[in-house]
């Protein structure tokens, strides 16, 4: 498989589809379509035939037009997300398991995609307040089996050849607490590759002022997560490099209360947001409010008012990171999410750096 550069690109947002760099990308990740007894569903929410669905829908014929300017470009389906219901349920027996990958396929073709991407955040944990079952750490393999299966009895009925084979992804948690839950190796060895949530190391829950999507672990927090760790985890656990997708983030993670010390120091709990890398370029840093600080260990920046902690990505980091996922042979890059990116500044930056 060629080098990967994939967007994720959310349902839920506003974003002119046309003006995507098309022949920029290999990937698109449309994000989410959700599990309704054991079935895959655009929108279970809304009524058959209502003007929000067949908006949706209508997202899926925009995305087929983006082949006109690049025909080797796959479009995917992503289900799940964080907070999403039914994966459990849908591995938990073969009837299940095999309804699942009949009806992921049959999305998949009805709709001219190109593959499936499983954003199950996370088998046999609960944190996400979904059902989670000890046997989901089995379950899955066997889910994802069953959906593999599928998509080649799919190519093969096609007569689809190479690279023009239905394709099957997941997205993974970056840390330990992921690898507990699930089989990473049969996983591996199941999927075309993996997209590493490497970001959130400080997320909404945060009560401590830190990087979000460190590059390397900063002198303040020798000991935290960064994507190195992250990535030397999942090949310490008999991943290949050529099957890790590194994933960066358009957005940023903030905290108010931080005080005069800036990173590193404790914050007000709760009050964290989520600023996009638009926002932060098109109202953060016009107000003149913040400074931008740089953490050379790290190759993170930070900005800072006073009060208000921000860690997010920049031109700087995120093309640093290009170039490590290069020099490490991963199988690509990836980022969440496509239409928090400020003039595709971010995507630009990404490639230049993975692709130098």
């Amino acid at each position: 498989m060629s080098r990967i550069f994939l967007a994720y690109l959310a349902t839920w947002n506003k974003f002119d589809i046309a003006s995507m760099p098309a022949e920029k990308l290999t990937h698109v990740c449309y994000a989410f379509a959700n599990i309704c007894d054991s079935q895959v569903v655009l929108a279970p929410s809304l009524a058959r035939g209502s003007e929000q669905l067949a908006q949706f829908e209508d997202k899926f014929k925009q995305l087929q037009t983006l082949k006109l300017q690049n025909a080797e470009l796959k479009i995917m389906i992503s289900i799940g997300g964080w907070g999403a219901e039914g994966f459990s349920d849908a591995a938990l027996n073969q009837q299940s398991r095999q309804e699942f990958a009949r009806s992921a396929v049959q999305f998949m073709c009805e709709r001219q995609l190109d593959g499936i991407d499983l954003d199950w955040e996370y088998p046999s944990n609960a944190m996400a307040g979904i059902k989670a079952r000890t046997e989901d750490k089995g379950n899955f393999s066997l889910l994802l089996e069953e959906v593999r299966q599928a998509l080649d009895r799919q190519s093969d009925l096609e007569c689809r050849q190479g690279s023009a084979r239905y394709q099957l992804s997941i997205a993974a948690g970056a840390g330990q607490y992921y690898l507990d839950g699930v089989e990473i190796e049969r996983v591996a060895q199941t999927c075309d590759f993996i997209n590493l949530m490497t970001y959130d190391f400080y997320n909404g829950w945060a009560t401590k002022a830190g990087h979000h999507a460190n590059l390397y672990c900063s002198s303040l927090d020798p000991t935290g997560d960064s994507v190195d760790s992250a990535v030397q985890l999942f090949i310490d656990h008999g991943v290949s490099p050529a099957k890790l997708v590194l994933g960066c983030p358009l957005y940023g993670r903030s905290l108010k209360g931080v005080g005069r010390a800036g990173l590193g120091a404790l914050g007000q709990a709760g009050s964290n947001a989520a600023p996009g890398f638009h926002k932060i370029m098109t109202e953060l840093l016009p107000s003149n409010r913040f400074v931008r600080h740089w953490d050379e260990a790290a190759q993170a920046p930070w900005l800072f008012d006073g009060d208000e902690f921000i860690s997010y990505e920049d031109c700087e980091s995120i093309e640093r990171k290009g170039r490590y996922a290069k020099q490490l042979n991963l199988a690509g890059v990836m980022f969440w999410e496509l239409s928090d990116d400020h003039h595709y500044a971010l995507l630009n930056a990404l490639h230049d750096g993975f692709y130098s």
